[in-house]
């Protein structure tokens, strides 16, 4: 998986969700959700090479547990709409910038 071949949402856009007044949990959950359904046909595809199945309707718990394991956490957190949440996080919900404690 290459970070490369995925689609930003782009700053803009997430200006944009978070000017709707969602909570910072809610702002980050939105943009990842938006992310994921700009790069829907690849994330699928990778789904397929790495279970080897194709995704069927209902299998929401399962691929969800995939998709923070091998798209979320390996991934989008390494892009750059992650970057922009991130200062966004900061910048308006009091996050401390740096990284965050494993407890």
């Amino acid at each position: 998986m290459n970070i490369n071949d995925y689609s930003d949402i782009g700053r803009e856009r997430i200006k944009e969700i978070y000017e709707q007044g969602w909570s910072d949990i809610e702002f980050i959950e939105i943009v990842f959700r938006e992310w994921v359904k700009l790069n829907q046909i690849k994330i699928n595809k990778e789904y397929f090479n790495q279970k080897g199945i194709n995704r069927l309707e209902g299998d929401i718990d399962q691929f969800s547990l995939w998709l923070v394991d091998n798209i979320y956490l390996q991934l989008y957190c390494k892009g750059n709409d992650s970057a922009i949440v991130k200062e966004f996080c900061v910048k308006h919900f009091g996050y401390k910038d740096g990284n965050f404690s494993e407890n």
